[in-house]
């Protein structure tokens, strides 16, 4: 009976045929019965199946999606539209059509959805790629189900989808959205996504860039809150976008960026017409602006330039018409700038000179050089240049009339000739008096001889005739004259005085008679001229005797510092030592040129470093330091003691060195370390003197009471002699210890100890 449950009701009906002779009748009948219910059965089952299929397809065709049906052992039990679709190839595992992940790894055999679900898994919407060798590449998304009967997996159902186009459209958006992306980082401008309400969504790389923010720390936050502000700007181009509805441009200042920015607000309308999204892009104009204000300014200034000259000017088209003029020349004509402009400049002049002026006109526009000339016009002189202005082509189209008054000029021109010789007068005397300067500021020169000499020979080149005249100067009765000198009545002269005593004179004179001028026939300014001289000849002379006294003291200084007993020298901040007195020698050992150029501080003795420290920060601070006392190296190994009187060398108000006295005190120390000694001694001596008088009274008292109670009257008065003997000698000692206390007192009142 095991083995009838897989046949079919046809087979059953033959196999039971053959068995009928071994039944009864009545078992026939039923079981004839039950076979044709069974058979009706069956038929009834293939019609639903056949309807299922039909409806299975039509449902999976309604939804877009196709299926394959698997048996328990793997074996396709239905697939549709048909396992020749290039989907159901891959997802059936043939050999000419690959199945792949979306990354484009493939997808082994036994991961394919139909043997996944078999296994008991459940795939839900998974993106598989199809790679088909002969066509394009595929895109499905796939789902697989195992079919489950009586606890057991007893098939399994894969439906899929074919979503290429789909795919294809993602892509294609993904890729129109990466290049609106990149369009929107990359754009010059600031473009930035806003509610209507004022806050940001976002903004481009060049609005980030612009506020110096990062996109987290822009969202969210309104436009005037990344400005710093509390409230919306008073003109606002969202505000007014999102009543119009429609696009709004502002311009304005911000001047948290220091910018002038173009606002144009654009509104995004939803499905209802409202406001969603406002789109603002910001132009950075500050450089129109100011390239427009800078042309405002420039045509003012141009305007101003034209109105500031004196000179009339105006320009002119290729006939001559007015095209601009500045208000000098509508102050000559005596008619506003309105009523020129458009005129013909040639009908303001009389017909001749009109046709000259137009013959003028016509050869600069035909040259295209520019004509100077000058011309006579109601009495006065002009001078007049006429300018071309071509274009790109070299074409003249303009020509700028330039007329100069040179009236006031032409009648100054004749006054400068006539002061011409005059001021060639002056050059020549400030060309002695400076050559004259130069020979008396000469400190090379040997003697005042020779300085005399050279100034009287170059002086007569300061007058007016200097080929006429003679020059002499008398100092001390000393003369110092040019050839051919000779008093005459054409005479200057100027006393050259010294410290209030006049000691001598110059003198100029002409040899023959000139015209008569400011004083005789000399001039003014050359009287001016002799003074002068005379009063540097005087003032040379005084330097001279003061060069002379200050080479005596110095001398005199010199020899006083070679001999002096201490030792003088000057130390400079850079450079060291730079002199040094010969009592280095016997002081410390050294030679001077052993010291020249060394530190002093060199030669201190450690011991003496802090004191030397605190001298030096004294100097620094431009203070004295009288009485320091410092230990110096000797040569041969020892120590001197001196004491120093510094001084600091400023330059420019700052401390570039110090000048220092130093005096040998080490003699001097070592006696008062003596005398200290000394008197330490006589300190412990007269305290000695105290302690000896009391330990020496002290027996005595015992033995002239002992004494006392001897019987022999002779030895007692004997012992009392003596007593009284010794304490005499101790008080001696007592009035030689009070003595040394009033000898010592009398050497401290007298600074001796």
């Amino acid at each position: 009976m095991e083995k009838l449950r897989d046949e079919l009701p046809g087979n059953l009906l033959e196999i039971l045929q053959d068995a009928a002779p071994v039944l009864d009748r009545r078992s026939r009948e039923r079981l004839a019965a039950g076979i044709e219910a069974l058979i009706d059965e069956n038929r009834d089952l293939a019609v639903r199946a056949a309807r299922a299929g039909l409806e299975r397809d039509a449902l999976l065709a309604a939804v877009g999606r196709q299926g394959i049906v698997y048996d328990a052992g793997g074996g396709v039990v239905a697939a549709g539209p048909g396992e020749e679709d290039r989907i159901a190839r891959a997802l059936l595992g043939r050999l000419d059509v690959s199945l792949g992940y979306p990354g484009g790894e493939p997808v082994p055999p036994g991961e394919l959805p139909g043997h996944r679900a078999l296994r008991g898994e459940r795939l839900a919407s998974c993106r598989y790629t199809i790679h088909d060798p002969g066509g394009e590449d595929l895109h499905a998304v796939v789902s697989a189900s195992p079919i489950i009967m009586d606890g057991a997996v007893s098939g399994a159902t894969v439906t899929w989808q074919d979503v290429t186009g789909e795919e294809q459209a993602c892509r294609r958006l993904a890729e129109a959205n990466t290049l609106l992306e990149g369009l929107f980082e990359n754009l010059g401008d600031i473009v930035g996504v806003q509610r209507p309400d004022r806050t940001i969504l976002r903004y481009n790389r060049a609005g980030y860039e612009m506020l110096g923010m990062t996109p987290e720390e822009v969202a969210g936050r309104k436009c005037y809150d990344l400005l710093g502000r509390t409230s919306p700007c008073t003109v606002c181009a969202t505000e007014l976008a999102v009543a119009s509805r429609k696009r709004e441009v502002v311009e304005k200042f911000v001047p948290e960026l220091g910018r002038y920015l173009e606002c144009r607000s654009s509104p995004i309308l939803d499905e209802k017409g409202e406001v969603a999204f406002i789109v603002e892009q910001l132009y950075d104009i500050t450089d129109r602006r100011r390239a427009e204000d800078e042309l405002r300014e420039s045509e003012a200034t141009a305007r101003a330039l034209l109105n500031a000259p004196s000179e009339m000017i105006v320009l002119l088209d290729r006939d001559g018409r007015l095209l601009d003029t500045n208000e000098m020349t509508t102050r000559r004509f005596a008619r506003s700038r309105e009523d020129l402009i458009g005129r013909n400049i040639l009908q303001f002049f009389a017909p001749d000179a009109a046709a000259v002026y137009a013959a003028r006109l016509r050869d600069v526009v035909a040259s295209g050089r520019p004509a100077r000339f000058e011309d006579a016009w109601d009495g006065r002189l002009y001078d007049v240049v006429l300018y071309p202005a071509a274009d790109e082509q070299g074409n003249v189209i303009r020509v700028a009339a330039v007329a100069r008054d040179v009236t006031g000029k032409k009648r100054g021109e004749d006054a400068l000739r006539r002061r011409t010789h005059d001021l060639n007068e002056r050059v020549k005397e400030l060309s002695i008096l400076y050559e004259i300067s130069r020979i008396i500021e000469r400190r090379s020169e040997p003697s005042l001889n020779e300085v005399f000499r050279e100034v009287v020979r170059v002086l007569p080149s300061g007058w007016e005739y200097p080929e006429d005249t003679v020059a002499r100067i008398t100092v001390h009765g000393h003369r110092f004259a040019t050839e051919r000198f000779a008093e005459t009545p054409w005479r200057q002269v100027s006393p050259v005085v010294v410290r209030g005593e006049t000691v001598g004179m110059v003198e100029v004179c002409y040899l023959h008679e000139r015209p008569e001028r400011d004083e005789g026939p000399f001039l003014a300014e050359e009287r001016a001229l002799l003074d002068i001289v005379a009063g540097r000849l005087g003032s040379m002379i005084e330097r001279f005797q003061a060069w002379d006294s200050l080479e005596k003291s110095e001398s005199q200084f010199r020899e006083i510092m070679q001999q002096s007993f201490d030792m003088i020298y000057t130390c400079y901040n850079e450079g060291g030592i730079a002199y040094i007195s010969p009592a280095v020698n016997r002081i410390l050992g050294y030679t001077p040129d052993e010291i020249i150029g060394r530190r002093c501080r060199d030669f201190v003795v450690p011991g003496s470093l802090p004191a030397w420290e605190e001298g030096r920060t004294k100097i620094a601070r431009g203070e004295p330091v009288e009485g320091l006392e410092i230990e110096f190296h000797r040569k041969d190994g020892s120590a001197a003691c001196l004491e120093l009187n510094e001084s600091p060398i400023v330059r420019d108000r700052s401390v570039i060195g110090v000048h220092v006295v130093g005096r040998d005190i080490t003699e001097r120390k070592q006696n008062e370390q003596l005398r200290q000694h000394a008197f330490e001694q006589i300190e412990r001596n007269i305290e000695q003197f105290a302690i000896l008088g009391d330990h020496i009274r002290q027996p005595l008292q015992v033995i002239l009471g002992m004494s006392e109670l001897l019987d022999e009257q002779k030895a007692t008065g004997r012992i009392r002699e003596q007593v009284h003997r010794i304490n005499s000698y101790i008080t001696d000692l007592d009035r030689g210890w009070i003595e040394s206390r009033q000898v010592r007192e009398f050497l401290r009142r007298h600074e001796l100890a």
